[in-house]
């Protein structure tokens, strides 16, 4: 009779035992792919959430065209920007530029210039537009208070730099 308690006894220890392994690994493995989805510590310092250093010099008085999806914008023109996610654009301070923006998911977008406040500067904002193909254009002159393109109703993830020099 001992030995059937022990023998029992010892079963479920290795069943408890191989349970709690197995969670353990679960836990263990959720966690790495977490932490690789997540990206880790790759702070390059560009700050515009897609962990690239996707930083492009503008010439003046380029079109700039970007696709809108309610989880980035994609740069279109120039071929420099093409493909790239939420491209930070380097403009040169009193110089001539157009964006336009087009519609490639059939959400509602717009397309508004903002300064570090998240204020929009010098009513620089497109109507929203929510057909898929539809597009905008903004025209201005790039001044220094400007920060960001964003779009309003997506600016968690339709976010991208300005940078004016």
């Amino acid at each position: 009779m001992g030995e059937g308690r022990n023998c029992s006894m010892t079963t479920i220890m290795t069943e408890h035992t191989r349970r709690t392994v197995l969670k353990a690994a679960g836990a263990t493995t959720i966690a790495a792919v977490a932490a690789g989805c997540l990206g880790g510590d790759d702070d390059d310092g560009d700050d515009n959430g897609n962990g690239d250093d996707d930083t492009f010099d503008i010439d003046a008085g380029t079109e700039i065209v970007v696709d809108g999806y309610n989880s980035h914008w994609e740069g279109v023109e120039p071929s420099a920007i093409d493909g790239v996610e939420n491209p930070t654009l380097v403009l040169e301070e009193g110089e001539e530029y157009t964006i336009e923006w087009v519609n490639a998911d059939n959400m509602a977008h717009d397309l508004q210039i903002w300064d570090d406040g998240g204020d929009v500067v010098d009513e620089l904002a497109t109507d929203e537009i929510a057909a898929e193909g539809d597009s905008a254009t903004l025209d201005f002159t790039a001044s220094a208070e400007m920060a960001a393109y964003v779009c309003s109703l997506h600016s968690g993830s339709q976010y991208a730099d300005l940078v004016v020099e």
